[in-house]
């Protein structure tokens, strides 16, 4: 699991949704496309569609209704149709910024990176000082594992916007993945000096503490985390994972028992609920977790590993990934939970071997490979360097 939460790359989408609508005049208030711009779902599916298929609309007021569906079809997951809405879009309005954006996020979201660099590329000629696509475009690059200029993009939407929370913590995760966990701290308390309040920044930043093995200042970020928004799983999974590694059994059990509670599809709270649950000698509930959880998706090998169907082997082998990054992290998530697995069955010396593998080959900023190295120290191993 990346020091971000997994959700991040698409964190902009509904907001430059919105400016995107902004930047093109108001539709004209028939019913449909009234229904269109402020309902959402299906219901807003039909009105656009009704709208568009009336012929009354042209030019901007028309481009406002493509985008308007676009953005449902894509919180849907319907992304060719959004893409399909988006282009129609441009092909009336070629000239706005943010629909570039937004199209270039659904690229995002079918994992098409370099389509979607290239959208914000050309967001960024329309506008030299749009902020957003900087961003979006660095976490793109972070995602292609091209750090330096993920870096250089970060740098120039914080030149642009000094008090942009948003960058700093992306620049931050990116100090992560490189190594340099003090500039990535840094990153952390600027946007914590600008939004005080920001729960996931608190969160990233107790992250780096736990990598840097001060878990007393990570458990006390997770604290501030929860405390400014109680009902978000991730917070208290992190914490968990801290309070195991600082020797609180107990209080890990909650948090995680909590993690699961808030989100029963968190594939990894249930995992590490699993893994503790037969540390505290308790019974297992992962098969019953896994109904909940979707197991046609990464890490639902990992998921039945534990439930006895699969060899940590074949996890191995379903690690395989397109994508040289993503593929990775998951064959560093398949040698972590492995040796747990075999740690969990007693096999000491082959956990060790797979725990010492998860530390040389884990992308950094990975929790697993965190958590590898405090495996080792737990077990009297020296942990090799990554």
């Amino acid at each position: 699991m990346p020091i971000q939460m997994r959700s991040s790359a698409y964190w902009l989408f509904a907001c430059l949704a919105v400016v995107a609508l902004a930047g093109l005049p108001t539709v004209a208030a028939a019913d449909d496309a009234d229904t269109c711009a402020k309902q959402s779902g299906d219901v807003a599916i039909a009105a656009c569609s009704r709208a568009i298929a009336s012929g009354k609309f042209r030019g901007e007021e028309l481009a406002a209704i493509y985008v308007s569906r676009g953005v449902e079809y894509k919180n849907k997951r319907g992304l060719d149709r959004a893409i399909a809405d988006f282009d129609q879009a441009i092909r009336l309005v070629p000239k706005n910024t943010d629909v570039y954006t937004v199209r270039g996020m659904a690229w995002e979201a079918k994992g098409d990176f370099d389509r979607a660099i290239a959208d914000f590329d050309q967001a960024i000629r329309l506008d030299p000082k749009n902020t957003d696509a900087y961003t979006v475009r660095g976490m793109d690059w972070e995602v292609k594992g091209d750090l330096d200029r993920a870096i250089a993009d970060f740098d120039l939407a914080i030149r642009i916007d000094p008090k942009n929370t948003r960058a700093y913590t992306v620049r931050g995760v990116a100090w992560a993945a490189k190594g340099d966990l003090d500039r990535a701290i840094a990153d952390y308390d600027q946007a914590i000096r600008i939004d005080p309040k920001n729960a996931g920044v608190y969160d990233n930043r107790g992250i780096a503490w736990a990598a840097k093995g001060d878990l007393d200042r990570a458990i006390a970020d997770y604290d501030q985390a929860i405390r400014f928004d109680p009902k978000n799983s991730s917070w208290y999974f992190h914490r968990g994972l801290s309070n195991l590694y600082a020797g609180a059994l107990p209080t890990a059990l909650a948090d995680l028992n909590q993690a699961s509670e808030l989100n029963p599809k968190h594939a990894y709270a249930a995992l590490w609920l699993d893994i503790v649950n037969k540390r505290s000698n308790l019974p297992s509930r992962l098969a019953e977790a896994a109904k909940q959880i979707n197991m046609t998706w990464w890490p639902a090998p990992v998921i039945r590993l534990y439930l006895g169907q699969l060899t940590p082997e074949a996890v191995l082998a379903a690690a395989d990934h397109a994508n040289p990054r993503a593929k990775q992290g998951r064959v560093c998530e398949a040698n972590f939970y492995s040796g747990e697995y075999a740690l969990i069955g007693g096999a000491r010396e082959d956990a060790a071997k797979l725990f010492q593998t998860a530390v040389k080959d884990c992308p950094r900023g990975f929790l697993e490979g965190i958590a590898a190295a405090a495996e080792l120290k737990g077990m009297g191993e020296k942990v090799s360097a990554n």
